[in-house]
């Protein structure tokens, strides 16, 4: 059982290291059903601050977005924006591959839109990022609050365990008087 254990593990971490089973990792972890949302914002969150910075900065949009697919560390979502960069390249608008994703919410691209066309992207890629960072963490107390009571059963199990584990045996070796 170990061995074959040992070897999941080790396939595992190897899949992981292949492109496709990296991407395929990715896309589990977004449709997962309680934290394939969390994740989503969150990989949302890191593409927006970063570009916001990057643009802020200076860099060009095509450079920005290149140094943006780094830092998301998502096989999907690094996929999106390299389609967005070849977009960019082409003349079209920087919302275009995220307009048509299921990955991106349809009020990212929708502002995302809107700022390119006033000019005014790096100040709507910070409110995007501030807008799901306070998601991120209203997602998150919220897990915590549901997982007060699941903590509470756990361990009063534990304790009724470990209290029937000591009054047992003195229960039984009592009744054999």
């Amino acid at each position: 059982i170990i061995i074959i254990v040992a070897g999941a593990v080790f396939g595992f971490i190897f899949a992981l290291r292949t492109p496709v089973g990296r991407k395929i990792f990715d896309t589990v972890l977004l449709r997962v059903p309680i934290f394939g949302k969390l994740f989503q914002r969150i990989y949302i969150v890191r593409f927006a601050n970063s570009l916001h910075t990057l643009i802020a900065g200076g860099v060009t949009l095509n450079e920005g977005l290149k140094v943006t697919a780094d830092v998301v560390n998502n096989r999907v979502y690094q996929d999106l924006i390299k389609e967005t960069i070849k977009e960019v390249e082409e003349g079209n608008s920087i919302s275009s591959v995220f307009s048509t994703s299921d990955q991106v919410p349809r009020m990212v691209s929708q502002m995302m839109s809107v700022g390119e066309r006033t000019g005014k992207l790096d100040l709507v890629l910070e409110r995007i990022s501030d807008f799901y960072s306070r998601e991120i963490s209203n997602i998150i107390a919220n897990l915590m609050s549901l997982m007060e009571p699941v903590i509470l059963v756990v361990m009063g199990v534990a304790v009724g365990i470990m209290v029937a584990a000591v009054i047992l045996p003195m229960y039984n070796m009592a009744s054999q008087f």
